[in-house]
């Protein structure tokens, strides 16, 4: 179904519902309506970056800012519905990429980031339209638009959820994101915004993605909070370049556990499995999944002391094939870890870039990391520790992937006319391994970042 329909029909279809089970008139309620917005303007630098698919770093660097600004609205039309809108805007500007100089330039296209109704009937609530669901720890549900990195993140579907006593909620999702954005205003200057790809094609790589998925999140126990899911997705075959790649139909389990031992100490511990099916396509046999990801941590906070000082220890694995990502040299199982839609960066800019925009894989990473809040709006961490590659692939003569190191300052800034303001600073290194066929020692990036809010 074309998206501006299904969206349209959508919010007409739940504002019918409403009005059909409303007892006072219409006329009667008072509407409350509300506008806001927010602006983030982030200059990266980025140095000799990791590139997938087995690619050597680059060894050029990229310097560029970027606007986004993005305004809301939403009205109550009674107790029971709500509709949302949200349209933003962003453009670039790259100072030494020349073929980058031509993209996305101010004012790149205008595009409706949400749209949605909201009717809510006793323990009942179903959100229909254009949204953003972000699950847990984001590692299974999180971005719908990978394809334009932190521009957009939503999924045009339904969200149906059942309120489960006062702290716990299950959510049944149903969602199917096009590789193109069917409603937007203007043209994406000097290029395309292709929604889901992973490999660019020409100009689209014609992936679309859907979901079925039910997401329960108990609360009741506060000593062990916890969530349990399952997550059916279908991928259909896309293009990278000239080739043809089959699609893929799998089904992700998991559990993710909060475990609260003392005031100080907590842990968390996410565990899932996947199977399902690689389709054939030209070139390609068909093939089973059989994947796994495993995340844990310990943390402990000293909550009395100024400045709150913790300490997390963790372990992130998600498993590898000896092949890769897109093809079998035996016709053995497909065993490398697929993060569904968890293709968001989990800490900072470099490692996402060792894989196809974001199909993280293939990784061991234990890390430490310690933080700090000085004062209310401040924080500062440091975060350090090596990343292996599960499984050789790509010729790989080594499973060391590299020493990772991120730092990140947060503050405050004082506001204006009413404006909240914050800023933010971040460092990030990667000492490369001989998993990398590299002259070059290390990669960096640097973000700068000021986001307003009003």
């Amino acid at each position: 179904m074309n998206t501006r329909i299904f969206l349209a029909a959508a919010a007409m279809g739940l504002w019918g519902l409403s009005a059909l089970g409303q007892a006072p008139e219409l006329e009667e309620t008072a509407n409350v309506l509300r506008f806001g917005g927010d602006n983030r303007t982030r200059y990266e630098f980025m140095d000799n970056w990791p590139r997938g698919g087995g690619n050597p770093p680059g060894t050029a660097y990229e310097e560029y800012l970027r606007v986004r600004t993005r305004l809301w609205g939403e009205a109550d039309l009674d107790d029971t519905l709500l509709l949302r809108i949200r349209i933003g805007n962003e453009f670039r500007s790259y100072r030494n990429a020349v073929a980058n100089r031509s993209r996305n330039k101010f004012p790149d296209e205008l595009y409706v980031d949400n749209l949605s109704a909201q009717l809510s009937v006793d323990r009942w609530r179903l959100k229909v339209g254009r949204q953003d669901i972000m699950k847990g720890s984001w590692r299974i549900i999180g971005d719908g638009t990978p394809g334009d990195g932190s521009r957009t993140v939503y999924f045009d579907g339904a969200v149906l959820t059942l309120s489960l006593g006062d702290k716990s909620a299950v959510d049944f999702i149903g969602t199917w994101n096009h590789y193109r954005d069917d409603i937007t205003i203007g043209d994406a200057s000097g290029g395309v915004y292709d929604m889901t790809f992973m490999r660019r094609g020409d100009p689209y790589s014609k992936m679309d993605e859907g979901m079925l998925a039910a997401y329960a999140e108990m609360r009741e126990f506060e000593a062990l909070p916890f969530d349990v899911y399952w997550v059916w997705k279908k991928e259909t075959s896309f293009h990278g370049g000239s080739e043809r790649y089959p699609g893929r139909d799998f089904h992700t389990f998991g559990v993710r556990l909060l475990p609260v031992f003392t005031t100080s100490l907590s842990g968390e511990l996410e565990a899932a499995v996947q199977f399902g099916g690689v389709d054939s396509a030209d070139g390609f046999a068909s093939r089973d999944i059989s994947a796994g990801m495993v995340y844990g941590a310990l943390t402990a906070q000293a909550a009395d002391v100024p400045w709150k000082p913790s300490i997390r220890l963790a372990a992130h694995y998600m498993s590898g094939d000896k092949d890769s990502y897109y093809a079998t040299t035996d016709g053995s199982k497909d065993t490398g870890w697929n993060p569904v839609f968890g293709r968001l960066p989990p800490g900072g800019d470099i490692p996402i870039f060792m894989y196809d925009v974001g199909r993280w894989s293939n990784l061991f990473h234990p890390h430490v990391e310690v933080s700090a809040k000085p004062a209310k709006g401040y924080a500062l961490s440091f975060e350090i520790g090596p990343m292996y590659a599960v499984e050789k692939d790509y010729d790989a003569t080594d499973n060391y992937r590299g020493l990772y190191v991120r730092t990140v300052y947060k503050f405050p800034l004082p506001d204006v006319w009413g404006i909240a303001f914050n800023g933010l600073v971040s460092g990030d290194v990667f000492e490369y391994g001989d998993y990398f066929v590299t002259d070059e020692s290390r990669a960096t990036s640097i973000r700068l970042e000021l986001n307003a809010k009003f």
